[in-house]
């Protein structure tokens, strides 16, 4: 009887530590595909759309700056016939050329509208580390659609805009934390798959 009981003990004390281990594997298991789950969504509904927003607006401002350097060089650079013809030509070709820099340009302000959309609309998704940075991209847009697309600036003395401070199409900080945070994301996302 002692035997019998002995092995019942020991099968039941087996079967009862196997399960605990089953159970804190699935436990695992189940917290990893809720955290994959989440990353997922956070790259699907934010930082996903605002990495390539803003890769978009870093070529857009590059391609604007390379059109106006080569403007300057082009432009400026030469001793041009003083001929009204050549001249009135040469106004157009300008006036072309900045209009076509301040294309792009303007795509940025759209795209920029569209990244304040996207962190209004997913703000859950953000990790808390990036609202501050995210807030102020935000109300950068805000202070450049009201000071310059809106004209507001025309109406304040020179003195009050400075002390405001600096507007930015794309604060490095904020263009440094999307990717970051995309990148850090994708590579834990990698390592559950």
């Amino acid at each position: 009887m002692a035997d019998t009981l002995t092995t019942l003990v020991t099968f039941l004390g087996g079967g009862v530590i196997g399960a605990a281990i089953q159970y804190a594997s699935s436990a695992r298991i189940e917290r990893q595909q809720r955290h994959s789950s989440y990353l997922r969504d956070q790259l699907d509904r934010l930082y996903g759309p605002l990495y390539f927003l803003t890769n978009q607006n870093d070529e857009l401002l590059d391609l604007s700056k390379k059109i106006l350097d080569i403007h300057a060089e082009y432009f400026d650079g030469s001793n041009w016939s003083t001929d009204p013809h050549t001249q009135k030509t040469l106004k157009k070709e300008s006036l072309n050329t900045i209009e076509l820099s301040n294309t792009y340009a303007d795509q940025v302000v759209e795209n920029n509208g569209e990244i304040v959309a996207l962190l209004k609309n997913n703000c859950a998704y953000a990790d808390h580390e990036d609202v501050g940075v995210f807030t102020t991209f935000a109300i950068d847009t805000t202070r450049m659609n009201s000071e310059f697309k809106e004209k507001r600036l025309e109406s304040i003395p020179l003195n009050i805009y400075k002390e405001l401070g600096e507007i930015s199409y794309s604060r490095p900080e904020f263009v440094e934390r999307v990717k970051k945070q995309f990148t850090h994301k994708q590579s834990i996302l990698r390592k559950y798959h």
